[in-house]
């Protein structure tokens, strides 16, 4: 090859060798450029991301103020409904406190209005980022107006452990106000078609299981029905039950002549039972006996005797046969106190309109043919059992200990009885009434009816307290 053609060749083949380095200079930028590119996405979309977690734990923190001080009111309410004169939390409730949510407190103020009738209640609610911060990360406040109403009385009065029926129970000439829930089985019904009667239920059975805790009871809040029926059994009257959306499987809700069957949307209120001061009776005791001596009870003929005033019968005491009591004042037992055969108890003309009031550490049976009667006044007798779960009648059970004593059937009245005017009360667990007649009013944290016929009630109970409900409710942005 001659040597102009050799330097030739050399020359495109040193052209060939720059266009290849340029090109791979370009696929190096421009990877440079990509990764560059895919960086700045990336930080762009983890910032946001950022951002967002952020928004939404801030978010998180918000509702939960808001919460506490929505629950700050409704504990303001329920502390109210025990207690007229209730001024607030001063000092700060812990609603929760974890290394998973932190800490939320409440504060409030009770404040009476001009109007005498209402008040205000304003509900602070504070969450700290942990359990252990001392400064609150957010704060909102609500203010709500109760007001206040007279309790109406009811005839029928539970606790959380509900109104039980079964069988052909019948409540008829009588107001229901249950804090619980009603449960009605078989044939049951209460009120008739011709004679409505008015029926509250607070839905405070909450919350559930064998072993609901120190804050046992509360109101529902996850959609329970508070009322449960069966396809035969029947409600008349105007019901008012929280939660409540069913009208049952037969649209057994109904208002009758002249009741308006299930409100939609109503909030029943939850207001105390019968209050009754068992110390202060055992203190005025004047006069003390064995429950067993003949001078109190028909252990020989003849069949009269007379219990005085401010009496304390220890032991168990029988009341059977044919024996005639005439009650003068309170008596206070320190066992069980069992009533039946043909026996019978009158009230004194002497005590005129004041309730005589039979207290009773243990259990109260009442059963055979046994009659109590009013007197002229129409004065009827409250029996009550303190007996509960924690084994001292002394005792206020509360949380699982509450739930536990509202199982205890303490009080049991059955047979055909004629009791008119006559109150039993199971003060912390059940009373069953297993038959049929006239009873003045049952109440108990449980009230069970389970017999064949219709129980007729004609006395009121009412807690003497003003029942408080929200009218108005306002959150307080910005405060």
């Amino acid at each position: 090859m001659s040597r102009k053609r050799r330097t030739y060749v050399n020359t495109v083949r040193l052209k060939g060798r720059d266009n290849g380095n340029r090109e791979h200079g370009w696929v190096l930028v421009s990877a440079i450029i990509m990764t560059l590119f895919l960086t700045a996405i990336g930080f762009s979309i983890s910032q946001l991301v950022a951002l967002q977690y952020q928004h939404t734990k801030r978010e998180m923190f918000d509702q939960n103020a808001q919460l506490v001080a929505e629950a700050g009111i409704e504990q303001s309410v329920d502390e109210l409904n025990s207690n007229d004169s209730f001024s607030g939390y001063a000092s700060p409730q812990t609603f929760f406190s974890n290394s998973a949510q932190g800490k939320a407190v409440f504060t409030t103020t009770v404040s009476d209005n001009s109007d005498g009738s209402s008040k205000t209640i304003t509900s602070t609610g504070e969450v700290y980022r942990t359990d252990t911060s001392t400064t609150p990360y957010l704060t909102r406040k609500v203010r709500a107006t109760v007001v206040g109403t007279g309790s109406s009385g009811y005839s029928v009065s539970t606790g959380p452990g509900g109104l039980i029926l079964s069988g052909s129970a019948n409540i008829t000439n009588s107001n229901v106000y249950v804090d619980g829930y009603i449960s009605m089985t078989g044939a049951a019904k209460i009120g008739t078609s011709s004679n409505p009667v008015n029926v509250d239920v607070a839905n405070a059975q909450c919350p559930k299981g064998s072993n609901p805790g120190s804050t046992y009871p509360k109101v529902c809040t996850d959609g329970t029905q508070p009322i449960s029926l069966a396809y035969s059994t029947d409600i008349y009257g105007t019901v008012c039950a929280t939660g409540q959306t069913s009208t049952g499987p037969n649209n057994n809700i109904q208002g009758g002549n002249g009741g308006a069957g299930l409100q939609a949307g109503c909030t029943a209120p939850k207001i105390s039972q019968p209050v009754y001061d068992r110390q202060a009776q055992i203190n005025a005791v004047t006069t003390t006996g064995s429950g067993s001596d003949n001078t109190y009870v028909c252990n020989s003929w003849p069949f009269n005797r007379t219990w005085p005033g401010n009496l304390k019968l220890t032991g168990n005491v029988s009341v059977s046969g044919s024996c005639n009591v005439t009650i003068d004042g309170n008596v206070y037992i320190t066992g069980n106190l069992t009533i039946g055969g043909a026996s019978k108890i009158t009230v004194a003309d002497s005590v005129g309109t004041t309730r005589p009031k039979i207290f009773v550490d243990g259990t109260i049976s009442v059963g055979g043919s046994a009659a109590m009667i009013a007197n002229n006044s129409g004065t009827g007798i409250d029996f009550v059992s303190f007996k509960n779960s924690t084994g001292n009648p002394a005792a206020t059970p509360t949380g699982t200990d509450l739930y536990n004593s509202q199982q205890e059937n303490n009080v049991t009245v059955g047979g055909a009885v004629n009791l008119p005017g006559m109150v039993f009360d199971a003060y912390w667990s059940e009373v069953t009434l297993s038959g049929s007649g006239n009873i003045g009013a049952a109440a108990g944290q449980t009230v069970n009816l389970n017999g064949a016929g219709t129980v007729v009630f004609g006395t009121q109970l009412s807690s003497g307290s003003k029942t408080w409900t929200i009218t108005s409710y306002q959150p307080l942005y910005g405060s």
